[in-house]
């Protein structure tokens, strides 16, 4: 799957397992590759989760910013919600 690094929003979930699917078999055995728990690359998928997001991408073999660009920067650094408290 082309990951666009123009992308205004995140890959959808569905597409990114069907991608890792056909790298390793499961999210489940990407997770064991790493040594992580299962829940930490399924939790990437839908919120910000830095180790679970890492290990995608690397298996992906794409930038993070290619994949969630509404939670990293080009930089792939992790791009944190402006505050909306209003004191």
């Amino acid at each position: 799957m082309p990951y666009s690094t123009t992308r205004t929003c995140n890959a959808h979930p569905e597409d990114v397992k069907a991608e890792v699917r056909k790298k390793v078999g499961s999210m489940a055995a990407l997770a064991r590759q790493h040594g992580v728990s299962d829940s930490v690359v399924r939790a990437a998928l839908i919120r910000p989760q830095p180790t679970g997001n890492a290990i995608i991408a690397e298996c992906l073999d794409v930038p993070l910013h290619a994949i969630w660009p509404e939670w990293y920067g080009e930089d792939d650094k992790r791009i944190f919600p402006k505050s909306t408290d209003k004191a």
